[in-house]
């Protein structure tokens, strides 16, 4: 008899364990492209572990880029999680379950979603990541508090500013009937007496803060806390 035939299906086999190795390094890749940064943080959380009073602040570049949080909410225990480009997917895929799920975390400050439009996703999908996000979040700890920072509008990002604004309308309205969620105006917040975009509160690049904008909205999310504290007043923050 021919062994023709069995050589035929091993070697199909192996090519078929090789395609499918190949697929699952990819899509790892993929899954993983912030990976030096997640690794970065895990190491300072098993150096100095976060504590049922941390505040985290997870999300995208608005946050990396602000040096200061740390210091600006000494006072709930901030610490920064961040990491530049990130979009929410990454967070549903990969970062909250590393860097928030093992803490059970009382208190999150977020700001995600512009790059994931940005990348091309429309409002009504950025909005359903968002549910995932807090979905996932509260697998961990159901009574965590988020507080949700509006996208503002850079003026780089002008075209996508019908979508920006859609998605913080999504928001603001769950978080009118979500206790556990609060909505943070950083949009409104940084805009002039004629409610306009205010570019010299933004870099050259005129997509990220400036530290005077910084400043401009550390007192709206301070506000924003202290409700939520004023809210659960039984519980130690």
């Amino acid at each position: 008899m021919s062994r023709l035939p069995a050589i035929t299906r091993i070697f199909s086999s192996l090519v078929a364990f090789v395609l499918v190795l190949t697929l699952a390094e990819h899509l790892f890749a993929q899954e993983f492209r912030f990976e030096k940064d997640v690794k970065k943080y895990e190491s300072q959380n098993e150096e100095n572990p976060p504590t049922a009073e941390t505040t985290f602040f997870v999300g995208s570049s608005t946050f990396t880029r602000w040096k200061e949080i740390p210091n600006d909410f000494a006072e709930f225990h901030a610490i920064n999680r961040a990491f530049g480009g990130s979009r929410l997917t990454d967070w549903n895929n990969v970062a909250t379950a590393r860097l928030l799920a093992p803490f059970r975390p009382n208190r999150v400050v977020l700001y995600c979603g512009g790059n994931d439009i940005t990348g091309g996703a429309t409002g009504e999908e950025v909005m359903e990541r968002f549910k995932k996000f807090l979905a996932d979040l509260r697998q961990s700890n159901p009574d965590v508090k988020v507080h949700f920072c509006a996208l503002h509008f850079a003026p780089v990002c002008e075209k996508n500013w019908d979508k920006f604004r859609f998605y913080n309308d999504e928001v603001k309205k769950l978080a009118q009937e979500d206790p556990n969620l609060y909505y943070v105006d950083f949009e409104n917040s940084i805009r002039d007496k004629d409610g306009k975009v205010q570019e010299n509160l933004y870099a050259k690049d005129r997509l990220h803060l400036t530290r005077e904008a910084e400043i401009i909205l550390v007192p709206v999310l301070i506000e924003s806390i202290k409700r939520e504290i004023a809210d659960s007043p039984t519980e130690k923050r």
